[in-house]
């Protein structure tokens, strides 16, 4: 297989994304100390970092023409869907579906890990502006779909990094594409 590359700005949004986000996340239990504690803060600086690189990453998609621009990338059309019902056919198989970039299975995962984790980032940014008014049933509908977006986290990791790993066994080392230098 033919791995394709990508450039060191997008090799650096998707590491940021992964960095920042993942210990975010593995730190979110330090945020229910209150709003004052280290453990927070230390939760609510992650966070922020995750909302700067996915608000690049969408500035980006929306902005640019290469790899990382969303058009093309027509994740609610009904097309998709059926590219995805026969990837997920050919995976009860143990087929290993190849389709171009973004497109079946592979796109609705990626897209929608890139919407999690912004929902995430501006959800828990909410819950820090609103901190004074924690009682109010908005803040409370924020925080409980956080709490949500937790949950969905690490099945968003195991689809994302098992897909990783299942085309690595395969002999597909799409891996590289994130490490490995972009030819002109």
């Amino acid at each position: 297989m033919n791995t394709e590359t990508y450039s060191r700005s997008s090799q650096l949004l998707h590491w940021g994304l992964a960095l920042f986000g993942i210990i975010a996340w593995l730190t979110g239990e330090n945020a229910d100390d209150g709003f004052n504690s280290n453990g927070f803060l230390l939760h609510l600086y992650l966070g922020l970092a995750v909302l700067t690189f996915i608000l690049l990453r969408f500035g980006a998609g929306i902005l640019s023409n290469g790899k990382l621009s969303f058009r093309g990338w027509t994740i609610f059309t009904r097309e998709q869907w059926r590219l995805a019902a026969q990837d997920i056919g050919q995976l009860v198989r143990f087929k290993l579906p190849h389709r171009k970039m973004h497109q079946g299975i592979a796109g609705l995962v990626q897209f929608s890990g890139l919407l999690l984790f912004l929902w995430m980032a501006a959800s828990g940014t909410l819950i820090f502006l609103l901190q004074n008014s924690s009682e109010s049933t908005l803040f409370e509908a924020i925080e409980e779909g956080h709490e949500v977006g937790e949950v969905l986290i690490p099945l968003f990791l195991i689809l994302h990094v098992g897909a990783v790993i299942v085309h690595t066994l395969a002999g597909d080392h799409v891996w590289k594409s994130m490490v490995k230098k972009d030819h002109p």
